[in-house]
């Protein structure tokens, strides 16, 4: 075990010492947040798998797979059709917007009689809470896999995964996120291409799926139509409002860049959660019974010489950890940039990256001690509330903003805003049945029809 920990926490220690190196040099303070806007395609692409890929796409696919079944899969499959469709329509007007945020984007938009501005606040707030609820899940499958190879209590394994997270982060911000993004990815294919390969040296396809059976097993909607759409609509709206998501594309060198980028990552995402379902349904069909959460070290540590697992855990956590790391760079900015007032931002500019900065460590260390408190339970379900929270009512107003500006009256788009994420968040603490995401949806929707009905009859008169 000890060469399996040397080469782990090596291949870590590689990663961080890039970061700092790629964040050192020069740049300044744009480059913090948008990299100096010069990604290029690869580059966009490292931003938006390095943010969508963590420990969702890994652990708690590979969690819920050995759990429940195919249904595990819906979180890389409803990640790569977001980004499908955000190449398709959205990626080059949100380039040439040049906006680094949602709600730059909509209060530019809907910005009559101070509407614009509430909307705006109203979708930091529920993309801020739901990216945190993502935040807490890549902490809770940081200590799933540290406490899989170390005996370690979950304090001690949160403890360590906020130095990991941080320390990726320190120096670098989004322009070592880009680059280490990109080779985040890279290994994490080799990863999971290996750990497939060792589940089906172990058992193959078909005696693993005769000792299963289709359902609930290999049955994509095995736990009911309407929860595996639910996971589907969470993802695709998550995707469109999610900050670090759009920041990907603002930091784009052009608008071709940005939309290749999104392609890309609609193109290689969903093969991902593919390879991680596989690996769950593996150990489940051999009989071992196992902590769900700890399934993916479990197996790694079981199926390869120590020295190679530990490349191969390690590249595991680095995905996670670069995960953690986009997403709170992404809060970070979305607060700095429209919870502060702009008479303070522009009185003090020269201090906006150490505001930014010092944000970082404030969520690090609050999302630690929810992943501490929440260590064992199902991750996926905490990414797919996280995802349709931050979407159930800007999904709406956002995508008219983009694709019909004018169409909808900044009034009707605030209806929509609210009346979306109360539907929701009421929906949820009542315990009703279905997905609180469809709520959402429903009452947002309804606000956009009704409001687009009457600016037509507006117009017409």
């Amino acid at each position: 075990m000890f060469l399996f920990y040397i080469s782990a926490f090596a291949l870590l220690a590689l990663f961080v010492g890039s970061g700092v190196v790629i964040g050192s040099r020069g740049g300044g303070k744009k480059d913090y947040s948008l990299g100096g806007r010069k990604a290029g395609a690869a580059g966009v692409t490292g931003i938006l798998l390095g943010a969508l890929v963590g420990g969702a796409s890994t652990v708690g696919t590979v969690q819920m797979a050995y759990s429940y079944g195919m249904t595990a899969w819906w979180f890389t499959l409803g990640g790569g059709i977001g980004c499908l469709l955000l190449g398709l329509r959205f990626a080059v007007p949100l380039r040439s917007s040049e906006v680094t945020t949602i709600a730059d984007y909509l209060e530019r938009n809907y910005g009559g009689s101070g509407c614009g501005t509430a909307i705006a606040f109203t979708a930091t707030v529920s993309s801020s809470i739901g990216t945190f609820i993502s935040i807490c899940a890549q902490f809770l499958s940081c200590i799933a896999l540290i406490r899989g190879v170390l005996p370690l209590p979950a304090w001690a394994a949160s403890i360590a995964a906020a130095v990991s997270i941080w320390g990726f982060i320190a120096a670098g911000g989004m322009k070592s996120f880009s680059t280490l993004g990109t080779a985040k990815i890279f290994l994490l294919y080799i990863v999971l291409v290996l750990c497939a390969g060792a589940a089906c040296w172990h058992g193959g396809f078909v005696p693993t799926a005769k000792a299963l059976g289709f359902h609930p097993w290999f049955n994509l909607f095995g736990r009911g139509i309407l929860p595996e759409l639910g996971y589907l609509a969470s993802m695709i709206v998550g995707v469109f409002t999610t900050q670090i998501y759009i920041q990907a594309l603002a930091a784009a060198k052009d608008a071709a860049a940005a939309r290749a980028g999104a392609f890309a990552s609609a193109v290689l995402m969903p093969p991902m959660g593919l390879l991680g379902t596989w690996v769950g349904l593996s150990v489940r069909a051999s009989g071992v019974e196992i902590a769900p959460d700890k399934v993916l070290s479990w197996f790694i540590m079981d199926s390869f010489p120590p020295l190679f697992g530990g490349l191969i855990w390690g590249g595991v956590l680095i995905t996670v950890v670069g995960c953690a790391a986009g997403l709170i760079l992404g809060i970070a900015t979305n607060i700095t940039k429209n919870f502060i007032p702009k008479k303070l931002t522009e009185k003090y500019a020269s201090k906006n990256s150490m505001i930014q900065q010092g944000l970082v460590i404030l969520m690090i260390i609050i999302a630690a001690l929810s992943g501490i408190g929440g260590s064992g339970s199902m991750i996926l379900e905490w990414s797919f509330m996280s995802m349709g929270l931050r979407g159930a009512g800007t999904f709406f107003p956002f995508v008219l903003a983009v694709l019909r500006p004018g169409l909808l009256s900044p009034p009707w788009a605030l209806a929509s805003s609210v009346g979306g994420l109360a539907a929701m968040l009421l929906w949820a603490v009542m315990g009703l049945p279905q997905d609180p995401l469809f709520a959402g949806l429903a009452a947002s929707a309804l606000c956009v029809t009704a409001g687009a009905i009457l600016g037509k009859r507006r117009l017409s008169l």
